[in-house]
């Protein structure tokens, strides 16, 4: 209760401050799908990005110089997944870490009989559960410069994070009732699985094939073609695309559409 008072008080300190007209209108040319918003819904991302820039902890990894427009570019991106909701979602995350590209990360693999290897991997950005996003800038640019591809790292990394809200990353971020649990069980496992099955047989989907990885891969993925390419992802399978709305609160299909 106290935490959240005073969570509360210092963002109406914040927010006491109207965000700098430089600050929208970087926003507005570098976020591309701001444009689907309604006025009330732009403002409303306005000052959560206000709130995010200022909250956290941001760190340059690799001789990385965090400035203004890193802020504003990643903040933007990432807080455009809250819109649909009444709090912004990202209130447990303390620390973001930005490399200036590609990255080699240490990563602990255990094989089908329990014998662990250490190893390295490059990455384009992680999630941890409650721990810090760590992201590429190369990626995270041009996840802003092309953002129709269907992929974009600040997404598929921020819908990692909701899932693991509930300290669970499995696919399934938190959700409002045992009936949205449900459905959003019998339509993304089905998904899933049949992704994993055409893939198999050596068949391309309009699904990026890295969410064949688990399921939380797959809904990490679905978020980035969803925010990026929704009237394809729409096509491809409306009951795919309405768990999505459904769960992000917005409908970029029916705006794109005008």
């Amino acid at each position: 209760m106290l935490l959240t008072w005073w969570r509360n008080r210092r963002r109406r300190k914040i927010l006491a401050s109207p965000m700098p007209e430089h600050w929208k209108t970087f926003l507005d040319q570098h976020v591309s799908q701001l444009s689907r918003l309604s006025p009330d819904q732009r403002e409303l991302h306005y000052q959560r990005v206000q709130i995010f820039i200022q909250e956290k902890y941001w760190e340059g990894c690799n001789g990385f110089e965090i400035t203004e427009e890193v802020q504003l570019l990643i903040a933007g991106q990432a807080c455009l997944l809250t819109v649909g909701f009444a709090s912004d979602c990202f209130d447990r995350l303390a620390t973001v870490l930005v490399y200036p590209d590609t990255y080699v990360a240490k990563e602990t693999l255990v094989n089908s009989i329990g014998v662990m290897t250490e190893g390295t991997s490059f990455r384009l950005g992680e999630a941890w559960n409650q721990g810090p996003i760590v992201l590429s800038w190369a990626n995270v640019l041009e996840g802003a410069e092309i953002p129709d591809d269907g992929e974009n790292v600040v997404f598929h990394e921020f819908a990692h994070y909701y899932d693991a809200i509930d300290r669970e990353m499995n696919g399934t971020p938190p959700l409002n009732s045992e009936e949205a649990y449900q459905h959003w069980g019998e339509v993304m496992t089905r998904e899933y699985d049949d992704l994993v099955d055409q893939l198999r047989h050596g068949h391309s989907r309009f699904i990026n094939p890295y969410a064949a990885t688990n399921p939380a891969e797959f809904f990490a993925v679905c978020s980035e073609h969803f925010f990026e390419q929704p009237l394809q992802m729409q096509e491809y399978s409306p009951e795919l695309y309405e768990t999505m709305k459904l769960f992000y609160r917005q409908d970029p299909a029916a705006a794109d559409r005008g």
